[in-house]
């Protein structure tokens, strides 16, 4: 009898159609939380932020399906109430470290601020906000506040398009390349299922243009070349080796 894979996915609107088709029991953690369970052997196979992926070289990824977007995503942001140029600090979310390093490439290469990153509880500051809160926050958006947009800053600085997340596989996991096929099929069958996962939220046209318009599943070349240049970056700020291992594929 073979034994389920153990899996584990971030809790967010935006994989509800990657693991809609899967049928075994899935573990939901915030990214960084799930990351760090990953490497601890907790999981075979989990959709991992793409700084997680490029930290880990054990990882096998599997081609064609990730969560990316070319564009205005709505669900990574900075809130602030100043223009960027003139924000002293921003506030990072913990939960992420993928968007966290994204916010600290852009805005020393696109736009030119001198911000500090910092850990706060203080509401009122500039803050990063990633997943269903940030898009809470675009739905209900306080008077005075602004938005920045990072995938939108990403492919307006690199044109290309920014991958946040795509599912890794232990090397070492059991049939890794009929795993990976399984995963390519549960997220063809949940594109599929966008509108009725969107008939579940309180705002069903606001979920579906996100789920259809906003996101993008897909992982081609375009992708390829946008980790690659995320990756470049990373080394650039020293969140990476200069020369780390490639990308393995699956």
């Amino acid at each position: 009898m073979s034994v389920a894979p153990r899996i584990g996915c971030v809790p967010y609107l935006n994989a509800r159609p990657l693991v809609f088709g899967i049928r075994e029991p899935i573990d939901f953690q915030v990214p960084a939380k799930l990351a760090d369970s990953f490497s601890a052997g907790a999981y075979d196979v989990a959709l991992l932020p793409v700084y997680e992926i490029l930290k880990s070289p054990c990882a096998l990824v599997v081609d064609g399906v990730s969560i990316s977007a070319r564009g205005p995503v709505r669900s990574v942001l900075v809130a602030h109430r100043l223009p960027l140029s003139k924000t002293p600090a921003i506030r990072l979310d913990p939960s992420s470290r993928s968007s966290s390093n994204l916010l600290r490439i852009l805005l020393r290469g696109f736009f030119r601020s001198p911000a500090e990153l910092v850990a706060s509880d203080d509401p009122g500051m500039a803050r990063l906000i990633i997943g269903d809160p940030a898009l809470e926050f675009h739905r209900n958006k306080p008077d005075g506040w602004m938005i920045t947009d990072l995938a939108d800053a990403w492919t307006q600085w690199t044109s290309l398009p920014f991958v946040f997340a795509a599912w890794a596989v232990q090397s070492a996991a059991p049939d890794a390349g009929a795993l990976a096929q399984r995963l390519r099929q549960a997220a063809s069958d949940g594109l599929r299922a966008r509108p009725a996962l969107a008939a579940e939220c309180s705002d069903q046209e606001e979920a579906l243009t996100y789920l259809t318009a906003n996101i993008r599943y897909g992982l081609g070349d375009a992708e390829k070349a946008g980790i690659e240049r995320f990756r470049t970056e990373l080394a650039s700020i020293g969140a990476l080796p200069e020369f780390p291992a490639p990308v393995r594929w699956i």
